[in-house]
């Protein structure tokens, strides 16, 4: 009985050493130092577009100017066109581009009412500075006679654009030259234009 009386003496305090025992804390890892400087995370790399399509529109006003058996004859024409085609890679671009203009025209002591209709096809170049270039050729009607037409355009874009798409506000010249016929002969349309494109 003394015996264990003795044991139970030195158990208790063993058992509440162990419930009371103090606890290693685990190690927290060292904070950097406060002069260390964070190297910033690479900027992420342009998003590859590749080969998409671009559409837009612009309003326009122009001359229309004739020569050969057609010489004297001057308009006033205002209208409007719709491109759509694909932006390639690089600068490059091709589209479709449709025009409808209506206004007066003047030939001699005779005037009236007049409306130009085109369709061409067109490959642009953006080139430095924003500006742009672009030619081809289709076909167009003037008011009545009809034949082939060549067709340029150069204009700026004035606002930065990043590589995603967007509109593009442009300001262009564009020209075009219709080949009416032997009786007719070549009509010159110049026409500044305002416009948006998407691309």
């Amino acid at each position: 009985m003394r015996l264990v009386a003795m044991g139970l003496v030195c158990l208790v305090p063993a058992i509440a050493a162990a419930d009371t025992g103090t606890r290693v804390a685990a190690a927290e890892p060292a904070a950097p130092p406060a002069n260390a400087a964070i190297a910033p995370a690479p900027p992420p790399p342009p998003p590859d577009l590749g080969t998409h399509v671009r559409n837009g529109f612009s309003f326009s006003a122009g001359e229309e100017l004739g020569s050969g058996p057609s010489s004297g004859l001057t308009g006033q024409l205002y209208g409007v066109d719709w491109r759509i085609g694909a932006k390639l890679a690089g600068p490059y671009s091709v589209y479709a581009d449709t025009h409808l203009s209506l206004g007066t025209a003047k030939i001699g002591a005779t005037s009236g009412y007049t409306g130009n209709f085109a369709f061409a096809v067109l490959g642009e170049r953006e080139l430095p500075a924003r500006t742009f270039v672009a030619a081809g050729g289709g076909y167009g009607v003037l008011n009545n006679p009809s034949g082939m037409l060549a067709q340029v355009r150069g204009g700026w874009y004035p606002m930065d654009h990043d590589a995603t798409i967007g509109r593009r506000l442009n300001i262009a010249l564009d020209a075009r030259f219709y080949f009416a016929g032997d009786q007719i002969g070549t009509v010159s349309q110049i026409s500044v234009t305002l416009g948006y494109d998407r691309f």
